[in-house]
């Protein structure tokens, strides 16, 4: 067996001479020499930003280190970043940093790893960093329009709002439709309110829309953003007032909608009706907003939310200018209504004057 220098020129050889065989796992390059068979050890990587459980909104720099078995003449050769195991980008030389749009992802946690790869073309990946993008990527479509449009037209809405300086950045892109107008309003999920901003066409586009510059929202309307209070709707000639919206749900907000359905008292009646509950819940500020909107329900009296025992949890108020629409925003809730919510067992009921017990009804869904 070879002994001292011997052994480790050996070693070297193997590893660093170009007698052993690359590799492409974890593990290290390997090969014979003497009889002994030797591994070199893989590139190691550590993601130093952003830092663990941030909270991270627009372009992110993500930056590693990375080290190579330079004892055995390896160096590292590239670092790749991927977010969820999806690759955002490439470094090629030390400081190891690659821009990320977060805004392509959806709101929510994410994890973050970088894999190192070296001179031998073996690869070791990092320990992962969970970060929680806020103002990431919002869904359109029209089943967030009550009643829905006929369309199949969707889009995607990726729009940041920086909380220190309220600056509004970020785009939207539709497919299926020609727009007229894109802006962004004011009003939680199941609501409508005013426009904010109204979004540029990008030139050479018509179906890439974007935030002007320098666009700033004011105190009050980040607060609204942050508790889930503003949405984007792009307009039609055929949908003049909505074809398609997307709810901007930024971290800590959850966003579904629930399908509301006629119940057996109503339905044997020969009552024909329908409607949606739009549910906002605020994690941090453990808040509760519904807004129902209902069709079909003749003398609507009232509409009620109920929690797992059937009890009441809030009496929602008609709208004075459309009777079919019964909400409450911001109501405070416990942890045990807001887990109910979650698994599903709150439920939403409108009543009539015929049907006092509940003319439509249904299940509030989590979060979408």
């Amino acid at each position: 067996m070879i002994l001292g220098g011997a052994l480790m020129a050996a070693i070297v050889a193997a590893c660093g001479g170009g007698y052993g065989s690359g590799g492409g796992g974890s593990s290290g390059s390997a090969g014979t020499c003497g009889g002994v068979y030797v591994a070199c050890p893989p590139p190691t990587a550590t993601v130093t930003a952003p830092a663990a459980n941030a909270t991270v909104s627009g372009t992110v720099a993500l930056t590693a280190t990375a080290t190579a078995a330079t004892q055995y003449n390896l160096s590292i050769t590239s670092v790749e970043f991927l977010v969820d195991g999806t690759s955002v980008g490439t470094a090629m030389s030390s400081p190891y940093t690659v821009n990320w749009d977060s805004t392509k992802v959806t709101n929510g946690s994410h994890t973050i790893t970088a894999k190192a790869t070296d001179s031998m073309n073996d690869t070791g990946t990092s320990a992962p960093v969970m970060v929680t993008v806020t103002g990431g990527m919002a869904a359109m479509s029209a089943a967030q329009i009550f009643p829905a449009p006929s369309s199949k037209a969707s889009g995607v809405a990726r729009i940041s709002v920086d909380p220190s300086t309220g600056v509004v950045a970020g785009t939207v892109s539709l497919s299926g439709m020609s727009a007229r107008t894109v802006t962004l309003n004011r009003g939680f999920a199941g609501s409508t309110g005013e426009a904010l901003v109204t979004l540029s066409s990008r030139a050479g586009s018509a179906s890439e829309f974007e935030v002007p510059a320098n666009v700033a929202l004011s105190a009050e309307q980040v607060s609204a953003f942050a508790q889930g209070g503003l949405y984007v709707i792009a307009t039609s000639a055929a949908n003049p007032n909505g074809e398609i919206r997307g709810q901007l749900a930024p971290a800590g907000v959850q966003v579904s909608f629930s399908d509301l359905s006629v119940s057996p008292e109503a339905e044997a009646l020969g009552m024909q009706a329908s409607g949606i509950a739009a549910t906002t819940v605020d994690l941090h500020a453990a808040t509760l907003t519904v807004h129902v909107d209902s069709a079909g329900v003749e003398d609507a009296t009232a509409a009620r939310l109920s929690g797992t025992s059937g009890a009441p949890l809030a009496e929602l108020a008609r709208s004075p200018t459309d009777m079919g629409h019964f909400s409450t925003e911001l109501a405070h809730v416990s942890a045990a209504d807001v887990e109910s919510f979650e698994a599903g067992k709150l439920s939403v009921t409108v009543a009539a004057a015929a049907v006092p017990a509940g003319a439509i009804g249904g299940a509030l869904r989590g979060s979408d």
